[in-house]
């Protein structure tokens, strides 16, 4: 069976991305969680980031084990955020696909992402800093970071409110998580790009342009050229890797006729991607085998999970997660100060993902759903031609 064929048969969805979007937002949210209960993460700069010296000083009596096996888990961090930039290369695909219209298709993203975003925005800094600043009200409104906070509205990142969570394990960072939000307005100007081009709709042509993009980023990956790295810190890749993994799902979108869905080949791509992120091999080709991965799952079933959770919670747990995080850390603090750290993580991961998951939920009954429902009044007229797509696209 190809990807199209599953397509085909689940009407059009990928029958996992509900589930596979909403277990990366959770795990985000966890990871995120632990660190901001207890401080940034402290080990030997020797072995930080590598899984191979990590184990070598374990074996050699210099290491630890807690140490060899964060490292040995490092490779699934690097692909939380890439894995979403796939399944959104994938998705978006079919939105451009099905809709044809640039105006449509960037209307479309507009109302998925803009909402949402100013909402949490607004909240953070209205409600959540006010309560949490070291400053004056008054210094507090006036301050310039204030301002500079709705920026990222717009795509211009701003971690930072006018004297916010300034005592917290990890001091000063409201949202850590709005970095990829640069990235992804990238991904959306490329896929402008293509359609304004066609070239999104030219099969032969389009491969030939992501073959020349993958030998490039291979390229670059594997020469470092002008000091280009593929990974930002020891936790997430660089932010053209994870724009040029958005090409890739746009690809094997395109191209879901001729990818087989096999069980085989999936363990063998998870495999390689982990044995070549352990050995830093080659991250380009690691983040190629992690691709697969990605669609295989959102191919696959998972009923019990669509039973339970039958609204989409993802995006509102990525956006809301990191500043509850930091907000419980601040509220918390004389308790958690009487606790070990294994204490305080589970005090507040345990309380993050309940409360997370109430924001997001309303984040979607009175904002995200509201503004999708907007696209009836955007979607175009005049009939497509039966031959605009071979099957259905996917639902976003």
């Amino acid at each position: 069976m190809t990807l199209e064929q599953r397509l085909q048969a689940e009407g059009g969805k990928g029958p996992g991305f509900h589930f596979i979007r909403h277990a990366l937002s959770v795990v985000i949210l966890l990871h995120h969680a632990s660190v901001l209960a207890v401080g940034a993460e402290v080990s030997p700069a020797a072995t930080k980031g590598d899984a191979v010296a990590s184990l070598a000083a374990l074996m050699a009596g210099t290491g630890g084990l807690r140490q060899a096996v964060i490292e040995l888990l490092r490779p699934f961090l690097f692909s939380l955020v890439a894995a979403f930039f796939v399944l959104s290369g994938f998705l978006v695909a079919g939105s451009a696909l099905r809709t044809r219209n640039v105006r449509q298709f960037l209307a479309f993203r507009v109302l998925r992402i803009v909402p949402a975003l100013s909402s949490e925005v607004v909240l953070s800094a209205f409600v959540l800093g006010p309560l949490v600043t070291s400053f004056t009200l008054s210094a507090y409104f006036s301050d310039p970071s204030f301002f500079g906070y709705f920026g990222n509205i717009f795509g211009f990142v701003h971690y930072h409110l006018p004297g916010a969570f300034l005592t917290n394990p990890m001091p000063a960072l409201v949202n850590a998580n709005l970095w990829t939000l640069p990235p992804e307005f990238y991904c959306y100007l490329i896929m402008t790009g293509l359609m304004l081009s066609g070239l999104v709709y030219r099969p032969k042509i389009f491969l030939r342009l992501v073959v020349a993009a993958s030998l490039v980023a291979l390229l670059l990956g594997a020469t470092g050229w002008v000091g280009v790295t593929t990974r930002q810190d020891t936790t997430r890749f660089s932010s053209w890797l994870i724009v040029y993994l958005f090409v890739v799902g746009v690809a094997l979108f395109a191209y879901a006729r001729h990818v087989p869905l096999s069980r085989g080949l999936f363990l063998f791509c998870g495999a390689a991607y982990f044995l070549l992120m352990v050995l830093k091999s080659d991250d380009v080709l690691a983040a190629l085998f992690l691709s697969y991965c990605v669609v295989y799952v959102g191919m696959t079933p998972f009923p019990r999970f669509d039973r339970v959770v039958k609204v989409d919670l993802s995006y509102g747990i990525y956006l809301y997660g990191y500043p509850i995080t930091q907000g419980l850390a601040y509220f918390l603090g004389p308790e958690l100060a009487l606790h070990g750290p294994a204490a305080r993580r589970a005090m507040i991961m345990g309380l993050a993902l309940p409360l997370t998951a109430i924001f997001a939920y309303a984040s979607w009954i009175w904002v995200e759903k509201p503004a999708l429902s907007l696209k009836r009044f955007l979607v175009a007229k005049r009939a497509k031609p039966p031959t605009a797509e071979p099957f259905a696209a996917p639902a976003e």
